[in-house]
């Protein structure tokens, strides 16, 4: 069920904001104003860097909590399939970006389909793969940080412009449905993984699970807010609007990866049991 979700929204995603006039022309607005608001050389800079060393970055912080599973574990199991999940999310990505038509509406001089966002389904297919392996106790931290990780990647490759938030919107997605189908399988090879011990302080904690949501709807909220407040119909130039656009990316683009990870958490705490 929440596979076919994952991948409903995904199919809504490309149609709503590549396939149509009305989404190009918002998702293409909201990269313009990024690229023409975020000029400054420092803030370009930084962003640059960090996606620059985003591939080393994430396998690294990716294998360290790998390693850390299989030792207390002691299984390579989940962690293997993790990967496997990983690798498969950015092979996807790549893949999608060819066969996904991206329709020349006269709205944008780029017409060469950017949908998924490739740099953002590394990020997030890492950090999910680190949510994977986590333990009960620990997953709705991994989740949070995790997303926060993703969430910095999703928002560097939007300020410069080198993707719409769409284009993150389906690289998450992406990385969300592998996640799902490797969490099933991990499920299924090691029912014992999602377990922790009756009468200890392994259950999942509460405060943690509802953290990632706190960002996910303060940024969905500000986005529809901001666009149908000041954007849908504006009543001044473009140009003195670029803030506001920017803001309602960022806001779109940290509210749907939050939003994804919270709901990981979520669910792999549901389907965590304990044991005598």
């Amino acid at each position: 069920m929440a596979l076919m979700l994952v991948g409903a929204l995904f199919v809504v995603a490309y149609i709503g904001f590549v396939r149509t006039a009305t989404g190009q022309q918002l998702d293409d607005s909201l990269m313009v104003a990024a690229q023409r608001f975020l000029s400054v050389e420092v803030a370009r800079n930084g962003a640059i860097g960090f996606l620059r060393y985003l591939p080393e970055l994430s396998a690294v912080l990716a294998a360290l909590a790998l390693l850390v599973a299989a030792i207390v574990r002691r299984s390579i199991t989940a962690p293997v399939i993790a990967v496997v999940a990983a690798l498969a999310a950015a092979s996807s990505t790549q893949i999608l970006k060819a066969l996904l038509p991206r329709p020349n509406l006269g709205i944008s001089e780029a017409t060469m389909n950017s949908f998924p966002s490739g740099h953002t389904t590394v990020a997030a297919a890492a950090m999910i793969a680190v949510v994977l392996v986590s333990s009960p106790r620990w997953r709705p931290a991994a989740a949070t940080l995790g997303g926060l990780f993703a969430s910095t990647a999703a928002a560097s490759t939007y300020v410069l412009g080198w993707h719409r938030p769409a284009d993150v919107i389906g690289a998450v997605l992406v990385a969300a449905g592998w996640g799902l189908i490797a969490g099933v399988v991990i499920l299924w090879r090691e029912p014992d993984w999602n377990t922790w011990q009756r009468g200890t302080e392994g259950a999942p904690s509460g405060v943690w699970l509802g953290l990632p949501w706190i960002p996910a709807l303060v940024g969905l909220g500000s986005a529809v807010g901001i666009w149908y407040g000041l954007l849908r119909e504006p009543t001044r130039p473009f140009e003195d609007l670029l803030g506001w656009y920017v803001l309602a990316g960022l806001g779109l683009v940290l509210g749907a990866t939050m939003g994804v990870f919270g709901a990981a958490s979520g669910l792999l705490s549901q389907q965590t049991r304990s044991v005598d």
